[in-house]
């Protein structure tokens, strides 16, 4: 589990004196950095499930939460689009959050935890491939929301599938939720194999862990967030003790402009102390392994991770049509600590399409360090971390990553969401 406390770099970040910021997380709060998308004002009804409830309550009585619902099946039968729907703290056995109706862009579909209250805990029986949030309904399945909830044990976490006839499901927010202990994938979305149609998804503030437990040893090693979608933005989520991260792939297809930023991966590739990650290859925190491109992937951090050579914390690898894929930015991310000396740090293996901008980078004590791409301003020596044994990675007074990085417009905030520049010049 994560650690109350942990303390992470915050470039161009001030308190009490030049670049001290220091950025706590709990697991139960998220990363203060992001600031979490608030939930639409519901415009329709709000429906109550809790472990004492009765499904023999009809819709109208489970409005009020002194006659709730007993099972979230027949929670969500009672939504129409834009309606909410809170699970009181308890663990909901054997069940699935299955097709919620569509809400629209100003008023979406919401299913989630009591914020006032512990988070509910769904708990599918991932044997039998129940999943813990399932859309199956293509075009159908837009504008819903999953906030505050833990989901351990499902098949997947969640699965959104679509295809050429009913269409691929879009915008679609999990927020502030913990998925961990999957059988397989942990979060899997259909796209378009061409197109890019399907996506726009939000993934936020997010606990990941222990995807695949439930099938060691595949080969591949599992993706948490396999195919994020096109135009997804992935933000604030912490990754931890995997063989993979966040997966920019999909067999035959063509994934375009998603964003990976301020997001924290630790003991990524780590067999010997998971041992059901044996028999995994291919490790990475973050991968791109298909054609498309226009992907940004910066201001994340990752650290003690990689035993395995064939580890990189972030690898640029479309499998085909490479000269066709434009240009993915990598800027302003931090990985230290990798575990093995042949391993990199962000390693781009073709030199077709793009350019592949790899800029603003720290890899420090990360095997091989930066290898391809198109290559400025990246440290790899010594960066003066506070102290990167406690996993603190505040930059001291007079590092080299202060004022030396390269001017990006993309990137207006650091990891903290202190802007940037706050001095002379941008760091790395």
């Amino acid at each position: 589990m994560e650690k109350a406390g942990t303390v992470f770099p915050a470039f161009d970040g001030l308190l009490g004196g030049r670049r001290m910021f220091q950025l706590k997380r709990a697991i139960s709060t998220g990363f203060l950095a992001i600031v979490l998308v608030q939930a639409v004002a519901a415009n329709g009804a709000t429906y109550f499930v809790a472990t004492n409830g009765s499904d023999a309550n009809t819709c109208t009585q489970a409005r009020t939460q002194l006659t709730p619902l007993l099972t979230i099946p027949t929670g969500v039968k009672c939504l129409a689009g834009g309606d909410t729907l809170i699970i009181k703290a308890g663990t909901y056995s054997n069940q699935e959050i299955t097709n919620p109706p569509a809400g629209t862009e100003g008023s979406y579909t919401i299913i989630s935890g009591e914020l006032s209250g512990a988070r509910p805990v769904i708990a599918p029986n991932g044997r039998s491939l129940q999943r813990g949030f399932y859309c199956s309904n293509g075009n159908s399945c837009r504008y819903i929301e999953m906030r505050y909830i833990e989901v351990t044990g499902a098949y997947n976490s969640i699965k959104l599938f679509g295809d050429d006839s009913i269409g691929y499901p879009h915008h679609l927010r999990f927020i502030n939720n913990i998925f961990h202990d999957t059988v397989h994938t942990n979060a899997l979305t259909s796209t378009s194999d061409t197109g890019f149609q399907g996506g726009d998804h939000l993934f936020q503030n997010n606990t990941f862990y222990r995807t695949g437990v439930g099938n060691s040893g595949y080969g591949p090693g599992h993706n948490t967030i396999y195919n994020p979608g096109n135009r997804t933005i992935l933000e604030g989520n912490m990754f931890h003790n995997l063989a993979n991260g966040v997966g920019i792939w999909h067999s035959k297809k063509y994934i375009q402009n998603v964003v990976v930023r301020s997001n924290m991966f630790y003991d990524i590739g780590r067999p010997s102390i998971d041992a059901w990650q044996q028999g995994n290859g291919s490790f990475s925190a973050i991968h791109v392994s298909v054609p498309g491109g226009g992907h940004q992937i910066y201001n994340n951090v990752i650290y003690r991770s990689g035993e395995d050579s064939t580890f990189a914390g972030i690898r640029i690898n479309p499998l085909w049509d490479r000269e066709n894929t434009t240009t993915i930015h990598v800027y302003n991310n931090t990985i230290y600590d990798i575990k093995n000396s042949s391993a990199y740090a962000v390693r781009v293996t073709t030199t077709l399409g793009g350019p592949h901008v790899i800029k603003n980078n720290i890899a420090y004590l990360a095997g091989r360090g930066i290898s391809g791409g198109t290559q400025s301003n990246n440290l790899t020596t010594d960066p003066s971390f506070a102290d990167p044994a406690g996993s603190n990675f505040r930059l001291l007074r007079g590092s080299d990553a202060i004022d030396k990085g390269a001017i990006v417009a993309t990137v207006t905030n650091d990891f903290a969401g202190v802007r940037r520049p706050q001095e002379a010049g941008y760091d790395i």
